[in-house]
């Protein structure tokens, strides 16, 4: 199918307002909630008692003990030791308001107070010319990960953040960043020497295109020169006088360690280097270019900023050797999703099922826009063509395999609201902020822990809540409980058999995720294509041998 046919029938001629048609569309008829009100108990999404056999209905119990004390709720621990040992600070969520939400845990020398309100870090350093910026965007009072970290990085301390998803940690080291850089390089009051003075290193395309805005929202009212990093830009940048006035820079890092061994870039003067989903960076993929890049950062003093959603025992090491006397901030539990984010898990049985166990949840009511995590780029297109084949109106494809024009399109119609169901890989769990993102459906397993909280992080942001179903089969059985775990942490049920499952071995962890699926989502439309595409061989064959008999002959 041809990339012009299938956004045709994908788009179906609709355009999504959803304004004008939240009364109307993905919600039961009224004959049906009166039914639901008449079947009692048995509401939808619950199974009867009596066909309940893997007892789902029941659900799981909490591991998590009651707090009986009230006042433990309330009361904030402090330990220091000696002048030169860590300090510990554990802060339970406050009930003033939005400022502080989720129970923080910072770590180390010297931590500065956190600031309940912008108007509090100005005594930190904060620019207040940056107050108007974030007035007119709709930012009012700083998330938990932002009253902590801005703090710390304006008192110019390294840092390692790990902080659930969509709790605003990109304006957590934006903030601190223009304000430590001062002013625009190109004002001539300010001591900026020459060269590129931050670096914001990301792994993915469409991550870095959304810290770039987000950049633009806080350079409002002043010349500041931020740079999204691409091959048209390196080029331009290749000319000393042209990259001697950068203030920042954003990249993923292929790109730029190309740029560094070409020699068309030099981070000599780069005062502050940020790491946004520190745990992909460092893994196996991209930790070399991630190590090249702190190595080439060689300013005195460079101030390090690492942050995450997640970060793996092993990424955490390395990380905290990558900077200086560091602060450890730990935004609720570590590597768990938001509790607003309702999970579940759907089983399926075997692969082929997984389509028609889709099919059937979209043609019952649903939140728009949905996203579906595949494992390969094939099985997402396969996967967008199957649902477009079956009637499922404006779905789009995303991943890695496409144009970056084609990337930037539908990234584009998703935010416009005109895609209701994007099927997508991992490219999209990482750091995207879509806020309008209902739902999330797991149609693989994820390939780790990891992946599932980035996965399901797309749902339930600044303070929304959000649904996400994970389908798995007979094969991803033996991983089942590592996210059942993780559900629980979050304060989800799960059913008791999954919780009595074994704890899978270091060697099957690390099979996570590897299970070979087929390229296709449906085989069944294959049925009969090897033996025709065979017979058509065949008769090729058969004319090319005519004709060369037929010249011979000749």
């Amino acid at each position: 199918m041809s990339n012009e046919a299938f956004h045709l029938l994908s788009r179906g001629g609709v355009t999504f307002q959803k304004s004008n048609t939240q009364s109307l569309l993905f919600k039961a008829p009224k004959s049906e909630k009166l039914k639901k009100s008449k079947a009692g108990k048995h509401t939808s999404g619950q199974i009867p008692l009596e066909l309940d056999y893997f007892k789902y209905a029941q659900g799981g119990s909490s591991k998590r003990k009651p707090v009986n004390d009230a006042h433990e709720q309330t009361e904030k621990r402090r330990k220091v030791d000696t002048d030169d040992s860590d300090e510990e600070v554990n802060d339970p969520p406050e009930q003033k308001g939005p400022a502080i939400s989720h129970r923080v845990s910072a770590k180390g020398k010297n931590i500065p107070p956190h600031a309940d309100t912008f108007e509090a870090m100005e005594s930190h350093g904060l620019l207040h010319r940056l107050f108007s910026n974030l007035q007119s965007f709709g930012y009012k009072q700083p998330t938990s990960v932002q009253a902590y970290c801005v703090p710390i990085l304006l008192e110019g301390r390294d840092l390692v953040a790990i902080s659930p998803t969509g709790t605003g940690k990109t304006l957590a080291y934006l903030l601190p960043l223009f304000s430590k850089l001062g002013a625009p390089a190109s004002n001539s009051t300010v001591d900026a020497g020459t060269g590129v003075r931050a670096v914001i290193i990301v792994p993915t395309r469409e991550l870095a295109h959304q810290i770039h805005n987000e950049c633009l929202k806080l350079a409002q009212g002043r010349k500041w020169k931020i740079v999204l990093f691409s091959k048209a830009t390196a080029n331009s940048l290749s000319q000393k006088g042209a990259r001697d006035k950068v203030d920042i820079i954003i990249s993923t890092p292929l790109r730029f360690v190309a740029a560094l061994q070409e020699g068309t870039l030099d981070l000599n003067n780069v005062r502050h280097l940020i790491l946004d989903e520190a745990d992909r960076l460092l893994d196996a993929e991209f930790i070399s270019q991630s190590q090249e890049i702190i190595a080439a950062c060689t300013f005195p003093n460079t101030q390090k900023a690492l942050f995450s959603a997640t970060l793996p025992a092993g990424a955490e090491k390395l990380a905290m050797q990558m900077v200086h006397d560091p602060i450890r901030v730990v935004v609720g539990l570590k590597d768990t999703p938001l509790p607003l984010i309702s999970q579940s898990l759907t089983y399926v049985a075997d692969d082929p099922s997984k389509l028609p166990s889709l099919l059937t949840y979209l043609a019952q009511p649903y939140n728009p826009p949905v996203l579906v995590f595949t494992s390969t780029q094939t099985r997402a297109t396969s996967l967008a063509e199957e649902l477009v084949l079956n009637g499922i109106p404006n779905v789009d494809c995303l991943h890695a395999g496409l144009t970056q024009k084609e990337r930037e399109d539908a990234a584009s119609r998703m935010r416009k609201g005109e895609s209701w169901v994007m099927v997508t890989t991992e490219v999209m769990g990482r750091g995207m902020d879509f806020k309008g993102v209902r739902e999330v459906i797991n149609y693989d397993f994820p390939t780790s822990v990891q992946s599932y909280v980035h996965r399901i992080g797309r749902t339930g942001r600044a303070g929304r809540e959000g649904k996400a179903v994970t389908f798995f089969t007979d094969e991803d059985a033996p991983y089942l409980k590592m996210i059942a775990n993780i559900i629980l942490q979050s304060g989800s049920s799960v059913p008791d058999w999954i919780l009595k499952l074994p704890k899978p071995s270091k060697l099957k962890r690390r099979q996570m995720g590897k299970t070979k699926r087929p390229d296709a989502v449906n085989p069944a439309r294959f049925v009969g294509r090897r033996d025709a595409i065979k017979k058509r061989d065949m008769i090729m064959g058969s004319k090319r041998r005519k004709s060369k008999l037929e010249g011979t002959e000749e």
